[in-house]
């Protein structure tokens, strides 16, 4: 069986599949060095395409022989192009009906009433009115992906495609999980690290996660429990399937103790995945896959004294270039562009995955890897 891999980056999942013994093909933007290293792949940048658009897709991969669809980021705000892709195919994820549902964030915010789910308060345009003027609100995008487009609200009434959100103080985390429909499994928990401008980000960018979330952030036994049940009650609501996430904040309960506040579902493999494999607890894309079509793997604790793991997103602080030749890229690099490729500032350069004894050396092993990054970079420049 052959699957096709879509979104907006897949080497991380195609790598995963390769791991697995899956055979894939790819249509993602970016068509990646790593990407195109492992798997035949079509690519929007590749093709001249300047933006990404992810109604693109489906003619992309056009003439393609595949079996099955999978999809990462951001296809879960694109219902319609998964449709496209799939063309009738089976899906293993989740349909294009549950990720209407899913993102659909008034369905959201009833649900989590319903269920007893912490939810920050949420207003869609009509409701301005009613925002409490003693808090802090964010204005998101609907069709909301890596932190774009979320700045402090300034009191304007809101347009159509956005909606707000109360900013509610803690630590941003990423909870994955795998469901088959009716149950689930949490894999991971980690620390999402946002608008880092070590790394070169801002705002409210994302630009990586370290795992396990650390006991000083409200990591622990507790709070796995409470994203356990958070995942379960949104897998039987919205018959989530496959490998997917919750993002939330880990802020003070009304007891006082930590407790996850959800800030959305996403019905899809996430990146922070990622740092389950690389630890060796199992593929994820075959979990992803065995799933969607009603398996749970059994549960596999991240493992005592395993330090962490960090994945960063580098962005390029000014115009760069990578290098023609291959001898500045260092195994912790992934998502590495094409020699030649042209970077922009404030586009990603490359994604690095290390580990860490601690959290604190894992977060300072990325932010030394990125000044690596750009001095090599640099000095490459001015050698040719």
């Amino acid at each position: 069986m052959t699957f096709l891999l879509a979104g907006l980056s897949v080497r991380a999942l195609a790598q995963s599949a390769a791991r697995a013994g899956h055979p894939v093909v790819a249509v993602d933007y970016f068509g990646d060095s790593d990407l195109a290293d492992r798997v035949a792949c079509r690519s929007l940048l590749r093709q001249g395409r300047p933006a990404y658009d992810a109604k693109d897709l489906p003619g992309l991969a056009a003439g393609l022989a595949y079996d099955t669809l999978a999809y990462v980021s951001n296809l879960e705000n694109h219902p319609r192009v998964v449709r496209d892709l799939a063309g009738g195919r089976p899906i293993a994820g989740n349909t294009p009906e549950t990720l209407r549902q899913a993102r659909h964030w008034p369905t959201l915010r009833r649900v989590c009433a319903e269920e007893g789910l912490a939810m920050p308060p949420t207003l869609f345009p009509g409701e301005e009115a009613t925002a409490r003027k003693q808090v802090e609100w964010l204005r998101k995008p609907v069709k909301s992906g890596g932190g774009h487009g979320i700045d402090f609200w300034d009191g304007r009434p809101l347009a159509r495609g956005w909606y707000l959100q109360t900013w509610v103080p803690g630590v941003s985390a990423s909870a994955v999980f795998a469901a088959n429909g009716r149950e689930s499994l949490v894999l991971g928990v980690s620390e999402q690290v946002v608008g880092d401008r070590k790394l070169g980000a801002h705002g409210f960018r994302h630009c990586g996660n370290i795992m396990p979330l650390a006991p000083e952030l409200g990591g622990g036994e507790a709070l796995t429990r409470a994203l356990a049940d958070m995942a379960a009650r949104l897998t039987r609501r919205f018959g989530l399937r496959g490998v997917c996430g919750l993002d939330c904040i880990i802020a003070a309960g009304p007891n006082g103790r930590p407790r996850p506040v959800l800030l959305e579902i996403n019905p899809r493999p996430t990146a922070s995945a990622e740092l389950i494999e690389e630890r060796g607890l199992g593929s994820v894309f075959d979990t992803h896959v065995r799933a969607a079509a009603g398996a749970l793997p059994a549960p596999a604790d991240w493992p005592e004294n395993g330090g962490y793991l960090a994945k960063g997103i580098a962005f390029a602080r000014r115009p760069c270039r990578l290098p023609e030749d291959t001898g500045w890229r260092r195994p912790e690099l992934r998502d590495v562009g094409r020699p030649g490729d042209a970077i922009a500032p404030g586009r990603p350069i490359c994604s690095i995955v290390l580990p860490g004894a601690t959290r604190r050396a894992a977060l300072e092993g990325l932010y030394a890897a990125a000044r690596g990054l750009e001095r090599d970079l640099a000095s490459k420049e001015e050698a040719s």
